[in-house]
């Protein structure tokens, strides 16, 4: 996306130059947009601290190598839905703040565990995501005269995964997530003024596709009669997203020119990543998780006008609480509690600043008492990202998710239903 306008976006928006702003993620017009940090399962309420944590029940993405968790027999079937509410502080905005909101569909996926030894989960879920509305005055070349100019940015990437899981011996883990990245980035420059007869709209629209491989490990043991122990760690090597980008030009919404296959600078590397964590649990009840996870953007090599990409790192805590029944000798979970804290900087780094992102996290589950297939998950993100120093801007928000769940059988021989 290195096009005129988008310099002179960016530089408007490190300088604080811009009149007026309604989007709901300003930072995503660079790159390939905001990258989730959100898995939008169990353990969104745990700050998505799950590197080494494992479930018989819930489908764990953050490690694939937790699969071989889950319970032989059953399958499970999630579906995850985030709202969010987002305030905006800064100089480039129209007025000291602004406010957005949005409500959408995160995840869908299922899983069963097919061989004592072997796990698998598939599903889909955004990868990143962009969307933005600026403007600014544009210049008239070789006069002193300018015109109002608005850039639309939209669209983000996609991933459709099949992640395996499988035991090579007692007490270990390893697991693979296979990911199919998609998806296109929409960005249009409109000028439109009374004073001309007619609307010109340049729009780029850049389509990304690739593989993406993630590996990961887990080695759990019971320590003791009362307590239980897991480590986990996971590694993405270094892809590349491929890309075909068209420049399209309309005037008064009738086509007067397209480029198409626009090849050069548009291709977007992902960079190397790693992370690592534990879980230690106190008679299946208490759960301390922890993770610490960094990507190395700088080699890379994406940079701009006063911009540039910069290695990232999350660490988190999290805490659960489950309430567990007994039954036929079996433990029986009824709900669950959790909390959870994060602290991390990101891959952006405008004018010199690299933007930290923190915040606090509530979680809580309950499984239905008349169905007992159905359960619902809640949670709450409470946090902030980016500074309202050197000409930037500040987000505050708030987001909630809201995740059902459906287990049933997938082969009854032999099978109990707790």
């Amino acid at each position: 996306m290195k096009t005129p306008f988008f310099f002179i976006l960016l530089s408007a928006l490190s300088y604080g130059r811009l009149h007026s702003q309604i989007t709901s993620s300003p930072y995503s017009i660079l790159g390939i947009g905001d990258i989730e940090n959100n898995y939008y399962n169990r353990t969104g309420g745990m700050a998505n601290t799950g590197q080494a944590y494992r479930s018989e029940k819930f489908l764990i993405n953050n490690n694939p190598a937790s699969y071989t968790a889950l319970q032989q027999q059953f399958f499970s079937f999630e579906l995850s839905a985030r709202g969010q509410f987002i305030n905006y502080y800064g100089s480039p905005l129209n007025g000291s703040s602004a406010s957005d909101k949005d409500f959408t569909i995160k995840r869908l996926s299922v899983g069963t565990k097919i061989t004592k030894w072997w796990g698998s989960s598939a599903g889909l879920m955004p990868y990143s995501s962009s969307n933005y509305l600026f403007s600014y005055p544009k210049n008239i070349r070789g006069t002193n005269a300018s015109v109002p100019a608005t850039v639309d940015g939209n669209g983000g990437i996609n991933q459709v995964y099949w992640g395996n899981a499988f035991q090579p011996f007692k007490h270990f883990s390893i697991g693979i997530h296979a990911a199919y990245l998609f998806g296109s980035l929409s960005e249009t420059e409109s000028l439109a003024t009374e004073n001309l007869p007619t609307s010109l709209a340049t729009t780029l629209q850049t389509f990304y596709k690739n593989f993406n491989f993630t590996y990961g490990a887990q080695y759990y043991t019971a320590l003791s009669k009362n307590w239980d122990l897991s480590i986990g760690g996971t590694y993405t090597p270094t892809h590349k997203l491929a890309a075909d980008a068209t420049i399209t030009v309309t005037n008064n919404e009738t086509q007067i020119s397209s480029t198409t296959n626009l090849k050069k600078n548009v291709d977007f590397k992902l960079p190397e990543a790693s992370g690592f964590g534990f879980s230690i649990t106190k008679n299946k009840k208490y759960t301390l998780n922890g993770d610490y996870k960094y990507a190395a953007w700088t080699a890379t090599n994406y940079t701009g006008a006063n911009y540039s990409l910069k290695n990232s790192s999350r660490a988190s805590l999290g805490f659960e609480i489950s309430n567990k029944t007994s039954f036929f000798n079996t433990l029986y979970e009824k709900s669950y509690l959790q909390a959870g804290i994060y602290y991390g900087n990101s891959y952006l780094d405008i004018n010199n600043h690299q933007l930290k992102e923190m915040g606090l996290t509530l979680g809580y589950g309950v499984n239905s008492k008349k169905n007992p297939k159905l359960g619902v998950s809640l949670g709450l993100d409470v946090g902030q990202r980016g500074t309202q120093q050197a000409d930037l801007i500040k987000e505050n928000y708030v987001n909630f998710t809201l995740t059902v769940t459906y287990r049933d059988l997938w082969n009854t021989k032999g099978a109990k239903y707790f």
